[in-house]
């Protein structure tokens, strides 16, 4: 089983148990319990659980974030490939769009690290704090309602606050990507201000690492040829790659001997 699998049933046992011993999980899992420890000590270091003897317990201190912090303990590598690519298509000066999400949140660290001069909209506190450490950018954050789980903006403010800008380039997350069903993502109060963000932005990327692929989610975004392109992680099959290429829908991937941004 692979790490996010182990990871994600790891977190969910404990949401709904409160504690979990290595053995048990070891035998569920069918991996060592070295494997399971080092499950632990990952999730410890995010700030998800606390690591007990013999086992864990879920970290109460964390709970309203606890659904952030799982997905930003998934697929991270996958994530920092994206933000690096991402990086190749914003020049200094622009006007950024960061809707909230764990990879956007990455996005936003290699911006911070290395650009000089940049406007940066977003809805996500912690996207805002992460940008706001270069005094030389510009950080808009919309006013209107904190949904406490995420810690974004959502609600009618935002939304018409949004409505009055021009975006250079809009990194739009998404829960899925599919030839079929087009752009999808889950909740509503994210998405009014991510469309928000979409139908001002005059060039928007699709960020979606190699898992969202053929997913579906409750909400339609629109079809895949209403974005300018999809950013994903090099480790996408090259079956979807090539199935989306010979339909009109290149995607574009970080390669290891391209120079970082």
């Amino acid at each position: 089983m692979l790490r996010n699998d182990r990871i994600k049933f790891i977190m969910d046992f404990l949401q709904q148990n409160q504690t979990a011993k290595v053995g048990f999980l070891s035998k569920q899992l069918n991996v060592t319990p070295e494997t399971i420890r080092r499950d632990l000590e990952h999730l410890e270091e995010v700030g998800t659980i606390k690591r007990v003897h013999g086992g864990a317990m879920i970290n109460q201190t964390n709970t309203p974030e606890t659904n952030f912090l799982v997905r930003e303990a998934i697929n991270i590598k996958e994530k920092e490939f994206i933000a690096l690519e991402a990086c190749q298509y914003v020049q200094e000066g622009d006007f950024i769009a960061l809707d909230v999400s764990t990879t956007n949140t990455e996005i936003a660290k290699q911006l911070q690290k290395n650009f000089n001069q940049l406007s940066i909209l977003t809805n996500s506190l912690t996207i805002a704090t992460i940008v706001s450490q270069n005094p030389n950018f510009e950080v808009i954050l919309p006013g209107g309602r904190l949904r406490n789980s995420e810690l974004c903006i959502v609600g009618g403010s935002a939304i018409k606050q949004i409505n009055r800008l021009h975006i250079d380039t809009f990194f739009m997350s998404v829960s899925g990507v599919s030839l079929t069903d087009g752009l999808m993502d889950i909740g509503h109060g994210e998405y009014e201000v991510k469309m928000a963000m979409f139908n001002n932005a005059t060039n928007t990327l699709v960020v979606a690492d190699h898992t969202k692929f053929e997913a579906t989610s409750m909400l339609r975004i629109g079809p895949l040829s209403s974005v300018n392109g999809i950013i994903t992680d090099p480790m996408i099959a090259q079956a979807i790659v090539e199935h989306f290429d010979s339909n009109g829908i290149p995607l574009f991937y970080y390669q290891e001997e391209q120079v970082e941004c």
